[in-house]
């Protein structure tokens, strides 16, 4: 006697009953990757850090030194983001990246001694918001 798919099915359980922890198919590196959103805003955060440059104009103040801190470490975070969009395997690595740069940008006002202005601003607001968001989704590489 042969069976077909539908005799060979249990329709008396309930499907989310049925389903067991072996049942689920769902790829390893899938469910250790940061969440998409989290991501996206990392990557806007780092585009605005390098289009801000323009508008708050640090080239006219004279302040290259600033202009180059903000302009390459908004490129570099915009592409490890992309790395971390892309690739999954290199999640956890570069949040860590992600997060160092985050560091870089509280501390830059520091070190570069911009004063109270709006670069100053800009660059912990925008560092704190990349912070918040690399701590977030290396937490998400973790589970």
């Amino acid at each position: 006697m042969s069976t077909s798919f539908i005799s060979d099915q249990d329709f008396t359980t309930p499907a989310h009953i049925r389903v067991t922890p072996a049942d689920d198919h769902r790829p390893a590196d899938e469910t250790k990757h940061p969440s998409k959103a989290l991501l996206t805003v990392i990557f806007l955060a780092a585009v605005w850090l390098v289009v801000s440059a323009v508008p708050f104009g640090y080239i006219g103040a004279g302040r290259y030194d600033v202009f180059w801190s903000d302009a390459v470490t908004g490129i570099t975070i915009a592409t490890v983001t992309t790395i971390r969009m892309l690739s999954a395997r290199s999640a956890a690595a570069f949040g860590w990246v992600t997060g160092g740069l985050a560091g870089w940008l509280l501390v830059a006002p520091l070190v570069l001694q911009y004063g109270w202005s709006t670069s100053t601003a800009n660059d912990v607001i925008v560092g704190m918001l990349i912070l918040v968001c690399a701590a977030l989704g290396t937490s998400d590489d973790r589970d």
